[in-house]
């Protein structure tokens, strides 16, 4: 994305490396090494474990807190109900910013867009724009950014809203033909993606008795379908 996926593409990136695809605790020959080359004492050496995947292989210590058994697909999985959370929090970035950079152009128009007409300004706002700006389009530009930055989401709905307020009409539809999918498509994936965050930040991800399956290429996919969608939108604007 334009703005960065660091969070999530880090947080699916460690729970894929802390993947233990180890089905046997460390070997004798093995613990002498490591724990030579470590410096652990002999007597500690028999607590030696590790986890290995594609990516890594860790050494858990004797006198450490965590164990093999700790580190389970199903203890991983808050990894990736965060990075979900993350991927909705970057897109929600990035429609702010990308809005506030549509702005200038939109409010110089003669006839400004409905919907940034429709913005509410307090006069608190007023007093405070003739009080603290020299510049009172620096204000209006304050006061637009507090409310653009309330009004963000990640929700296909709120999206389209926003910018149609500074003049960009029928967003998904062209979100849609610049993708290549079929109509209403893109608005389907990302609420998709929005409706898994809402179930895990305010419900926590529960399903029945108990907490829904989560995996790797499940959270992969919503994020390379909110990578698609903010691309196209830069693209279209």
């Amino acid at each position: 994305m334009p703005s960065s996926p660091t969070d999530a593409q880090m947080l699916v990136g460690l729970s894929r490396a802390l993947d233990n695809r180890r089905v046997y605790r460390m070997r004798e020959e093995l613990r002498e090494k490591v724990g030579t080359a470590l410096g652990v004492t002999r007597k500690q050496r028999a607590g030696l474990d590790c986890i290995e995947s594609d990516d890594l292989f860790v050494v858990l210590k004797a006198t450490g807190s965590i164990t093999r058994d700790d580190l389970t697909e199903e203890a991983l999985r808050p990894l990736l109900r965060q990075a979900v959370v993350a991927v909705c929090a970057a897109v929600e970035t990035y429609v702010a910013d990308r809005v506030m950079e549509l702005f200038g152009p939109a409010i110089k128009q003669p006839d400004l867009p409905p919907r940034l007409a429709a913005l509410p300004m307090t006069v608190g706002d007023w007093h405070l724009i003739e009080r603290d700006y020299t510049r009172r389009g620096w204000g209006l530009r304050d006061v637009v950014r507090r409310q653009v930055e309330s009004l963000a989401s990640a929700s296909p709905s709120e999206v389209a809203k926003l910018f149609s307020a500074v003049g960009v009409a029928d967003l998904f539809r062209r979100v849609d033909k610049e993708r290549g999918v079929g109509k209403g498509r893109s608005t389907e994936q990302l609420n998709d993606v929005v409706d898994r965050r809402n179930r895990i930040a305010h419900a926590g991800d529960r399903k029945g008795r108990g907490r829904a399956n989560i995996s790797v290429d499940e959270v992969d996919c919503h994020r390379a379908v909110a990578r698609e969608i903010v691309e196209a939108i830069e693209a279209l604007t």
